[in-house]
């Protein structure tokens, strides 16, 4: 295998005949059910160890091709999310090296912080493709969740959108103002 370094911190990779763009994504964590702790559980995922953070996820799971890094902005339910915690969600959008950002949110006030960064993005003139997404039920410790499903597709969405700002739920990437969650189907239309 043979591999170099891209414009972006990424890279490509020859793998199988075949040449692979190696992006880097920049996560964001703010909270929300991707990685609910509900106190019943806590008991289980101490004996089980199970891990059920993204990073876990992404390292003991996945093993994805693509290189990332991650920031704890906060781990809130999204409607407890305050202005200063998205002052540290626009600081570290904003200083940011990288042009592709996941942010992983509760699905409740999502669309709140997309309009808010398309925003900033506008105003500082900041070329970033920011994903936001979100699951209705958690990442590990559910054997039926759309969580993995929600954030393997964002993260796949990257080569496919413009600069802006993006909820990626069910299978759809959507502009803030084109899409509710509709609560009783369990999903973003």
């Amino acid at each position: 295998m043979s591999s170099e370094v891209n414009r972006y911190g990424g890279g490509y990779i020859v793998c199988y005949n075949r040449t692979m763009l190696i992006n880097h994504i920049h996560i964001i964590k703010m909270g929300g059910t991707i990685e609910f702790r509900d106190p019943s559980y806590e008991k289980i995922n101490d004996l089980m160890k199970l891990d059920i953070t993204v990073e876990g996820y992404l390292k003991n799971l996945v093993k994805p091709h693509f290189t990332y890094d991650i920031d704890n902005v906060c781990q809130k339910d999204s409607r407890e999310i305050t202005k200063e915690d998205l002052s540290k969600l626009w600081a570290s959008v904003k200083s940011s090296k990288e042009e592709n950002i996941l942010i992983t949110h509760g699905t409740f006030t999502m669309k709140n912080t997309a309009k808010f960064l398309e925003g900033l993005l506008e105003k500082e003139n900041l070329k970033r493709k920011i994903i936001i997404t979100g699951a209705m039920v958690p990442i590990v410790g559910f054997s039926i969740s759309d969580a993995g499903f929600n954030l393997g597709y964002s993260l796949a969405s990257f080569d496919a959108v413009q600069y802006g700002v993006y909820l990626c739920m069910n299978g759809g990437i959507f502009k803030a103002d084109e899409v509710e969650k509709n609560v009783n189907l369990l999903r973003f239309e």
